[in-house]
């Protein structure tokens, strides 16, 4: 089973986390990073670093941020250049696909089905519903 961080600026991590769980239920190798208003950046990287080590190391492991650019994606971004998969713009939708999948998969394609569970998950409700009532 492939390990997953979810890193973020404040609690944002630990609800997602959260909201997941009331769905799918409790789930092992899952671990929340939320970055504190004066977050140190060798601390945030360390608290990311452990995380990693938690949830099964960094070869097997997916880390989601919250954001690209921010301090939770520049305090990953040397797992990246390592090879550890690490995708920004973490949402819901996209984190219950990758609960659901990850028992047979490996970190890339862990990852690749992430960036495609985000796009698919992003709708205009009013355009849809539209659409279906034609």
């Amino acid at each position: 089973m492939i390990g997953i961080v979810v890193v973020s600026h404040g609690p944002l991590a630990q609800g997602l986390i959260g909201a997941a769980e009331m769905i799918v239920g409790a789930q092992a190798d899952l671990r929340a990073v939320g970055m504190g208003a004066a977050a140190d950046m060798d601390h945030l990287r360390s608290e990311i670093e452990s995380a990693v080590q938690a949830v099964g190391g960094a070869n097997s492991a997916l880390v989601l941020v919250d954001l690209l650019g921010g301090s939770p994606s520049n305090a990953s971004a040397y797992l990246a250049v390592a090879g550890t998969p690490v995708i920004c713009g973490v949402n819901l939708p996209m984190l219950l696909e990758l609960l659901m999948a990850r028992e047979a998969s490996t970190p890339r394609a862990l990852a690749d089905h992430a960036l495609q569970a985000g796009k698919d998950n992003i709708i205009d409700l009013g355009q849809r519903l539209a659409v279906a009532a034609g």
